[in-house]
């Protein structure tokens, strides 16, 4: 429903559902807020966002740009074949790479799909309804023959507090 060539939403208007193509992005971030009374995070199309504890904008975890175009990550979950080197991220950003990634913004949930460098993968975004905790699971499946070495890095820029430079001086 209300499809806009990006995306709309499913018939039963659960889910905001966006297919990008490699580095297709709308004109302006789709951001969806996952939160509980204390805790919380946004988190975009691209992958990028920021998570927050108490207060949105006095308790910054990681950074929040508020650039309504270039949409920065401060966190970011890489993905890494150990045989070749190569590294990418299971969202379009911020190295998604010429994959198409289905985006799936739900009540509570982000869900990225993509297949890229011959496996599928699948990432999930959630905040616990009532504790602080940002739950992240990432499922690989190889669906070929050749057995494939995989790590996963997950990046964080620290904020702290209402910005960066305010942060404590021994972090």
């Amino acid at each position: 429903m209300f499809a806009n060539g990006l995306g709309g939403f499913t018939p039963d208007g659960r889910e905001y559902v966006l297919t990008l193509r490699g580095p297709e992005r709308p004109p302006a971030p789709w951001s969806n807020v996952l939160a509980n009374p204390g805790f919380g995070c946004l988190i975009t199309e691209a992958g990028a966002g920021y998570t927050w504890a108490g207060n949105a904008q006095m308790n910054r975890l990681t950074p929040w740009s508020n650039d309504p175009i270039a949409d920065p990550p401060g966190e970011a979950l890489y993905l890494r074949d150990e045989e070749t080197g190569d590294f990418w991220t299971p969202t379009p950003g911020p190295c998604g790479g010429e994959a198409t990634t289905v985006v799936r913004h739900g009540q509570g949930y982000t869900r990225f799909n993509q297949t890229s460098r011959g496996l599928e993968q699948d990432l999930l975004v959630l905040v616990s309804p009532a504790d602080p905790v940002k739950l992240i699971r990432l499922r690989v499946i190889n669906p070929g023959d050749r057995p494939r070495r995989l790590s996963a890095t997950f990046y964080v820029e620290w904020v702290l507090g209402v910005l960066r430079d305010l942060a404590p001086p021994d972090f």
